[in-house]
């Protein structure tokens, strides 16, 4: 893969995380929805690249799951509290959902079922 694509791509997953990190720290729904949604497109664009290198299907399977992964983080302005149970109960399913498709993703990489580089996957 490109060396300049690699740091691009390092860097930019880096700050997506640290945005979302701050906004889980901060409690900052806005922040945490904004970092893992941009943080997700990356594994994306990365996948459309290695995909049409190697023409490996499972790039695609990768590609759907994160795409999942973009609309279901889209930064919503609906609010909510902690008296809709139907609110919590889905965001609680969401969240499952996101930690089971990025510790999946970390899977494959570091055991090197695609072919991309370890620091992608260091970022999950």
């Amino acid at each position: 893969m490109n060396p300049i694509v690699e740091i691009l791509g390092t860097l930019f997953n880096s700050i997506f995380v640290l945005i979302a990190a701050y906004g889980a720290i901060k409690q900052k729904k806005d922040l945490l929805l904004f970092g893992i949604c941009f943080f997700s497109i990356s594994p994306v664009i990365i996948g459309l690249i290695t995909y049409a290198q190697d023409d490996n299907i499972l790039h695609l399977f990768v590609i759907m799951m994160f795409l999942g992964q973009v609309i279901l983080t889209l930064p919503s302005y609906l609010r909510y509290n902690y008296k809709n149970k139907a609110a919590i109960a889905l965001s609680n399913r969401i969240g499952c959902a996101i930690l089971v498709i990025n510790l999946f993703q970390g899977y494959l990489l570091l055991n090197n079922y695609l072919d991309v580089p370890h620091q992608f996957a260091i970022c999950i």
